[in-house]
């Protein structure tokens, strides 16, 4: 009887520290590494500039342009060297002003 006494009271002060330590260690685990630095606009631009471009031949076609509702309304006027793809540089024109292109 005493025995499981002991072996219960230990099992609840290990559970007690466990959560303890648990407790402990979340705000070290929610803070940043100062390497880290904070994703920019140019960044994101890029990663949907490859995540459209599906055949990685570095241009958006009318094809690949269809996932983006708004690229493909507004292709023409992306496409400004007129030969039916979008290259990265027509990509970063297309970002600084499709506020003001056709939704």
């Amino acid at each position: 009887m005493q025995a499981r006494k002991m072996f219960v009271g230990s099992g609840l002060v290990l559970a007690i520290l466990s959560g303890a330590g648990l407790i402990a260690s979340l705000p070290a685990a929610a803070q940043t590494s100062p390497s880290a630095a904070p994703a920019t606009k140019t960044d994101d631009d890029a990663a949907e500039f490859a995540k459209l471009d599906a055949n990685k031949d570095g241009f958006i076609d009318k094809k690949e342009a269809a996932m983006e509702p708004r690229l493909l309304t507004n292709f023409d006027a992306a496409d400004k060297n007129k030969d039916g793809k979008i290259d990265k540089k027509e990509w970063a024109d297309f970002q600084k002003n499709k506020d003001s292109m056709k939704k």
